[in-house]
C-alpha cells in the first residue's frame, strides 16, 4: 500500500526538474519518510500509467464533400461563368421589389458565383454586372 496519498503522487507528476525535486523533499519532510522512498514511489506510478496509456490514436475519417451544383468542365478561363445547365432546380427570383420582378422575367440562364458557388439567374446581355446576393462579391462578365 502506498505511503503518500494519490492527490501529492499527482500533483508530483506534473513538476519539472528542479521544482519537482523541492517538491519531494517537502512531501518527504510531511509524511516522515526519505526522499529516495518518494522518488522511488513517483517513478513506480509514472511507469504504470505511460504502460497504460494509448500509444496512438485511432485514424479519423474525414467525411468528403459532395457539390450540388453541376459545373460545366470546359471552362474557357478565369473571368468566363460557369453555366447552370438546368435552371429549373434552383430559386432565382430573390430580389421581391417590382424592379426585381421585371428583371426576373428576362433571366433564361443561370450561372454559378465563383466565389461561394451560388446559382445566379442572368440575362443574355453582356457585358453583365452581377452582384452575387449570398456573398456581395460584385462581378463583370464579358462572355
Amino acid at each position: 500500500m502506498s505511503k503518500i496519498p494519490a492527490v501529492k503522487l499527482q500533483q508530483l507528476m506534473g513538476l519539472d526538474e528542479y521544482e519537482l525535486t523541492l517538491a519531494i523533499d517537502r512531501v518527504a519532510s510531511e509524511l516522515g519518510i526519505s526522499s529516495e522512498e518518494v522518488q522511488e514511489e513517483l517513478d513506480s506510478v509514472n511507469l504504470e500509467s505511460s504502460s497504460s496509456q494509448i500509444t496512438t490514436p485511432p485514424p479519423v475519417e474525414t467525411p468528403k464533400r459532395k457539390s450540388i451544383f453541376s459545373r460545366n468542365k470546359s471552362d474557357t478561363g478565369d473571368d468566363s461563368p460557369t453555366f447552370v445547365s438546368d435552371v429549373s432546380k434552383f430559386r432565382v427570383s430573390y430580389d421581391p421589389s417590382h424592379e426585381g420582378k421585371n428583371r426576373q422575367k428576362q433571366v433564361n440562364q443561370a450561372i454559378v458565383c465563383t466565389n461561394c458557388s451560388a446559382p445566379l439567374g442572368i440575362p443574355d446581355i453582356r457585358p453583365i454586372k452581377v452582384t452575387c446576393p449570398s456573398c456581395g462579391i460584385e462581378t463583370t462578365y464579358e462572355s
